[in-house]
């Protein structure tokens, strides 16, 4: 256990295990379902109750790399003793602020579902029982319980659990700066198990917004310039139904662009990762309240690449995977190139100078594994001869000079 510790997990991190449940029987013995590499799935499950308000965990599925999501809705129902004719509703959590519908069209390796995801599902529910639970004031999908889940409905409980004013409580966490919003989701910030709070003398927030500002939304913009090292923050406020393209024309009101046919990106950050790239036709609605949001000219190398060539997501983090900080930012691997011209490219798009880029090591993480960096060490390496996922980073390990990682940030509810 000690080996897979120290595989697997930081110095600092407990390492949990969870036990498996046998649910198969054969001569007497139950036994415990049987994993064909390459073919077979571990697949967690979560059933989501409207009529409850709950999400329940239901252990763990294993399925057929090769078979239809659709095949295993009777599964599904066994496990909630449904009849096996209920109509089910099947998503992927990503993320708990990624939450994608299942095509139940589609095989898990069209899915690229891999050992580890989670599947949550719901009764498919008709339009009637769906107006029912609106008008009840009832959660009616997966998708909208987990935008429930934010710092003020956690707030709320506590508060109510200690018998005092929602406005006196304040949250905090060591270690991790966290920007504290009413309405941002919990599950985004919190990367440690454990939160604590404060009672307050007075209130910690200002009562309600004026009347004007309901129908607009505000948003902060962090525009990024030729490095990384050049920011500019944009304040933008729009109607609340407005789409992101009105977001870039007001951006391209106050930058400068290399050229007349130059694009821009608007992408959003969390935990110093890429969340999400947004489309020009996406509904600013969408973009949770103070969700931190990069926008730059997408570089001519990404532009330009080829069918041959990769666009990775690239993160900074200092010596564990988990420990992230720095403006994550998208690069492309080229076709035949070696890791001494990747540097180079690097190098200016970081904007450092050579000492200070010399203190960096670059590695490959996989997200999916969760295992030790694979720190690249030979300069000669081709890495496009690599097979890469869409799960893979280009990770860059060094320590980060902007701020100190002893501060307590407080989160306000």
């Amino acid at each position: 256990m000690k080996e897979i510790h120290a595989r697997l997990t930081s110095q600092e991190d407990e390492m949990k295990l969870y036990m498996e449940v046998a649910d198969k029987k054969f001569n007497g013995k139950t036994l415990l379902s049987s994993i064909k590499e390459n073919i077979s799935i571990l697949i967690f499950l979560k059933y989501f109750d409207p009529d409850t308000q709950t999400l329940e965990g239901l252990g763990q599925l294993y399925v057929r790399r090769f078979d239809k999501s659709s095949n295993y809705i009777h599964t599904l129902c066994k496990k909630k003793n449904f009849p096996l004719d209920t109509p089910l509703k099947l998503y992927e959590e990503i993320k708990p602020n990624m939450i994608d519908e299942i095509d139940l069209r589609f095989t898990f390796q069209r899915l690229e579902l891999q050992n580890g995801d989670i599947i949550c599902f719901q009764k498919n529910l008709t339009e009637k029982e769906i107006q029912e639970h609106i008008e009840a004031g009832r959660i009616h999908s997966i998708p909208q319980f987990y935008e429930s889940l934010s710092l003020h409905t956690v707030a709320e409980a506590v508060a109510f659990h200690l018998n005092i004013d929602l406005l006196k409580i304040r949250f905090e966490k060591p270690y991790d700066p966290i920007e504290q919003t009413a309405n941002r989701a919990l599950l985004d910030m919190i990367r440690k198990p454990k939160v604590y709070y404060e009672i307050l003398d007075g209130d910690i927030i200002e009562p309600g917004k004026p009347e004007d500002t309901e129908k607009e939304k505000f948003f902060k913009i962090i525009w990024l310039g030729n490095t990384i090292k050049n920011e500019e923050i944009i304040d933008i406020r729009l109607q609340k139904d407005a789409i992101v393209s009105e977001i870039i024309k007001e951006i391209l009101k106050k930058v400068t662009l290399s050229s007349p046919d130059a694009k821009i990106r608007l992408y959003e950050v969390m935990n110093h990762k890429i969340q999400k790239e947004y489309k020009e036709t996406e509904l600013t609605g969408r973009i949770q309240e103070f969700m931190t949001l990069y926008a730059e000219e997408i570089p001519q190398d990404e532009l330009l690449a080829n069918s041959n060539d990769q666009i990775i997501q690239v993160y900074h983090f200092i010596k564990d995977p988990i420990q992230t900080h720095g403006i994550p930012f998208k690069f492309v691997i080229k076709n035949g190139e070696t890791l001494t011209d990747i540097k180079i490219r690097l190098q200016l798009r970081l904007g450092m100078n050579k000492i200070e880029f010399s203190r960096i090591r670059i590695a490959i993480i996989s997200e999916i594994t969760y295992e030790k960096p694979e720190y690249l060490e030979d300069d000669d390496i081709i890495l496009s001869e690599r097979e890469l996922s869409n799960t893979d980073y280009l990770g860059l390990d060094h320590v980060d000079e902007t701020e100190s990682a002893e501060k307590i940030i407080y989160i306000r509810g």
